[in-house]
């Protein structure tokens, strides 16, 4: 399968960059256990398996559940998908400031994309960014830019790469990883026309929107709709297990302030069952929730998952891999618990807070 390939080129390239660290070890480990855990049953069992995962007649459709956001910014995802995995392309051009390979992509109706492929930068792996897509839809959330997966051919980028391409010619050729006929496994994502920084993953963003987030204390009321996206986005980051978010640069909101984009999820969906430590701290700096999003927790169980990413890839690779998903889904169960607590000592009014 191509996945397993694009697995075993992302095991090597874990090696050769953290070579000579502890961080190898773990790093490998990793990659093998997931390997070694594929067969295992999609059945949860044990103490994360909740009573209706027990009862194989519980499969929550997919259908349903990709129809709960169907539009960004007003525009159907599926008629902003087909578009990205089908139109033809007519100039490519490398996104600089970054430390991974992302270009825009301009297609020939006049629409426009983000590309990552397959890539040696150990913070990019592509196939998460739809992994993430299709959560936050599984979730009736619209804020992480829909995303598909799209092969495309060494010759094919660059005979469209436009700009000063003699000088990027190399760092694309070191960098990008291309199977044996010369493809590489990437992913459009649309192209949000305008963004800027939110300031939330400043010393004082963070200070101030905690205040916001903690029972008992008051949210100016032009802050509060920034708030309840800001709670869905912790609860989102621990569930995918993006350490990255609030790092510099990736907390953006529209041209006005007024909506957060889930934005640079490629390097997430690690496989601890409870996150690390750093996406822990960020769920617990919250203490307010969204009732809704609190109970579509519930859509969530790895027959779901599986079924929607499948979808999601048309056959080409899998988006996820079991044990992946199998940590999602215990994710899910350690956010219940830390909410449920926070329930019981300060009541559902103060903590299922926001619509």
């Amino acid at each position: 399968m191509r996945m397993r390939r694009y697995l075993a080129a992302e095991c090597l390239v874990l090696a050769v960059m953290m070579a000579g660290t502890g961080l190898v070890v773990r790093g490998l480990v990793r990659i093998a256990l997931a390997e070694r855990a594929r067969p295992a049953p999609l059945a949860l069992s044990g103490a994360f398996a909740t009573p209706a995962e027990r009862d194989l007649g519980f499969v929550p459709s997919p259908a349903t559940a990709q129809d709960s956001a169907g539009t960004f910014l007003g525009i159907e995802d599926d008629s902003l998908i087909e578009r990205m995995r089908r139109e033809p392309i007519v100039r490519m051009r490398l996104n600089k400031g970054g430390s991974s390979l992302s270009f825009r992509v301009d297609f020939a109706d006049g629409s426009r994309a983000a590309f990552k492929p397959a890539q040696t930068n150990l913070q990019t792996i592509p196939r998460k960014e739809v992994a993430a897509y299709r959560l936050n839809r599984l979730l009736g959330l619209s804020a992480v830019a829909p995303a598909t997966p799209r092969m495309l051919g060494r010759e094919e980028i660059f005979s469209h790469l436009q700009g000063d391409a003699a000088l990027v010619l190399p760092r694309i050729r070191a960098e990008t990883v291309f199977d044996p006929r010369g493809n590489t496994a990437g992913v459009m994502m649309y192209w949000i026309p305008a963004i800027r920084d939110s300031g939330l993953d400043t010393p004082e963003g963070v200070a101030e929107s905690t205040q916001w987030l903690t029972v008992t204390r008051p949210i100016p009321f032009h802050r509060r709709a920034l708030a309840a996206q800001l709670s869905d986005m912790l609860v989102f980051d621990f569930l995918i297990a993006n350490p990255d978010r609030g790092s510099g640069g990736n907390m953006m909101t529209n041209e006005d302030g007024s909506r957060l984009y889930f934005m640079d999820n490629t390097m997430s969906f690690f496989i601890e069952p409870e996150g690390n430590e750093r996406v822990r701290a960020a769920l617990h700096r919250a203490q307010r929730f969204s009732r809704r999003l609190y109970e579509a927790l519930g859509r969530i169980s790895e027959t779901t998952l599986t079924q929607v990413l499948a979808q999601a890839s048309e056959g080409e690779y899998e988006i996820l891999t079991q044990p992946e998903i199998r940590a999602v889904v215990s994710r899910r169960d350690y956010v219940r618990r830390y909410i449920d607590g926070l329930v019981a000592a300060h009541g559902a009014p103060e903590v299922l807070y926001f619509p």
